[in-house]
């Protein structure tokens, strides 16, 4: 987008958000310097209730919407959007400076991601790597969490789930995203250089354009991961007492976001989550006593070929790893040849790397399918028997099928073929996986948890 025609879009929503009653954010980001500052962060610095029910009032206050005239609205909403351009951009660069290092020297990259990470991705795992950053980092970092939360600068997440619902403040799920506006609206808080130890948040974020710059060599054809085209999510995170998220994968196909997604017009520029990375931070969690894991639905052996996309073909489903045949992914072709609103086919890549459709001719909108969960998926979108019977959706929507359901056995969607892992979550522990292949859930958590999270994308080709 134009620099003129991103002025021009933000006035229009500017004027958009006054009638409506809201104001827009914008993607920010800003460099600065590394820093060395060490603090302690241990299990004592945890909120208790009284403090927060003191707090709540004030950061009540932080995140209502501001009552703007149109004039300052507009005069806002600029400044958030030409400052996010610029900041943005230099994310960007530092992923696309790292990437040139790598391509044109040949560093030592251990220091970065251990031997044999990128393969346990690309079979479909996660890769679990402890004490990835230093106890001095891990609790400046923490500190940082705690205080910029303290001063009211974290979001609710809507998504996360407590069921107790006491106090949401306190027992919820947090964020404090790079991309969204902060108080006077000119920068997301996480890259806000006057909200907390910003250096040492710029520091994180230099080590991860490596990491990112990394994949993007590496792993198997995900180059624009290193494009400087391309965004990063990064945010702090903090779950409450009680707090809690659903099982999910963090990113879907276009089709399966809305209906012939895959068919309409996307923004320049486009990207999708491709690796989702997390580093914990409290330095004395006990998963026993203290819960909030994450767990991971992981199949029981490893893909055959490489997990998430090819290009644009999200992966949606595996075929079930069976005698000599090992577990072998299931991508969605949108774009066949064939009757109108008749183009999906599912296909699947063995350990060879041959591809082969899974039905004899192309069917409709893959969501109406994937509604009914594996049962409907096998009758409907796989013409061989031996195909159908190994097939399972990677994440099944819940639907009336799977509602109506009392046959004893898995959950609707479940095929036997998934083992349960739990990452007990301890400072200074990074874990990634492919955003598109594996699903994954937080439990509930019995005391303040704090850390960081991201996703890397790529793009989505026009």
């Amino acid at each position: 987008m134009h620099f003129k025609h991103a002025i021009l879009f933000v006035l229009l929503v500017a004027e958009s958000s006054v009638v409506h009653g809201f104001t827009t954010s914008f993607p920010q980001s800003k460099l600065g310097h590394p820093t060395t500052t060490t603090v302690t962060c241990t299990h004592h610095a945890k909120v208790s209730n009284k403090e927060e029910e003191e707090d709540r009032p004030y950061r009540a206050n932080l995140f209502q919407n501001d009552k703007l005239s149109r004039r300052n609205a507009i005069k806002s909403a600029t400044i958030a959007a030409t400052a996010g351009l610029n900041a943005e951009l230099a994310w960007r660069n530092a992923v696309h400076t790292a990437a040139f290092a790598l391509e044109n020297t040949t560093p030592d990259t251990t220091n970065i991601l251990p031997p044999g990470a990128l393969q346990t991705i690309e079979a479909g795992k996660a890769v679990i790597i402890p004490n990835w950053l230093t106890p001095s980092e891990t609790s400046a970092i923490c500190q940082d969490v705690q205080q910029c939360f303290q001063d009211g600068h974290f979001t609710n997440f809507i998504l996360s789930r407590n069921p107790n619902k006491v106090d949401k403040a306190a027992n919820d799920r947090w964020i404090m995203p790079s991309f969204s506006k902060n108080r006077d609206g000119t920068n997301g808080p996480f890259v806000d250089p006057t909200i907390g130890n910003y250096e040492l948040r710029h520091s994180l974020k230099l080590k991860m354009a490596q990491v990112k710059a990394l994949l993007a060599k590496e792993m198997y054809d995900r180059p624009t991961l290193a494009d400087d085209t391309q965004t990063h999510e990064m945010e702090y995170l903090r779950y409450g007492q009680g707090a809690l998220l659903a099982r999910h994968v963090d990113e879907h196909h276009l089709e399966l976001k809305r209906p012939n997604g895959s068919k309409l017009p996307l923004k320049p520029n486009a990207s999708r989550r491709s690796i989702t990375w997390l580093i914990y931070l409290n330095d004395d969690w006990d998963g026993e006593v203290d819960g909030g894991q994450l767990r991971l639905h992981e199949r029981q052996f490893d893909s055959v070929s490489y997990v998430g996309a090819r290009k644009n073909d999200l992966q949606v489903g595996w075929l079930k790893a069976f005698q000599e045949k090992g577990e072998q992914p299931v991508f969605l072709d949108p774009n066949r040849e064939g009757p109108e609103n008749e183009t999906c086919m599912l296909y699947t890549i063995d350990g060879s790397g041959n591809k082969r459709d899974l039905s004899t001719k192309p069917f409709a909108n893959i969501a109406l399918y994937l509604a009914g969960g594996d049962k409907v998926a096998r009758s409907l979108m796989v013409s061989n028997g031996e195909d159908a019977k190994r097939l399972h959706l990677i994440d099944a929507p819940k639907s009336l099928v799977s509602s109506l359901k009392t046959k004893a056995g898995p959950a609707e969607g479940e095929d036997g073929g998934e083992r349960i892992r739990d990452i007990v979550p301890k400072a200074g522990t990074l874990v990634m996986f492919d955003s598109v292949s594996l699903p994954h859930e937080v439990l509930m958590t019995n005391r303040e948890r704090f850390g960081v999270q991201g996703w890397f994308h790529e793009k989505i080709y026009t």
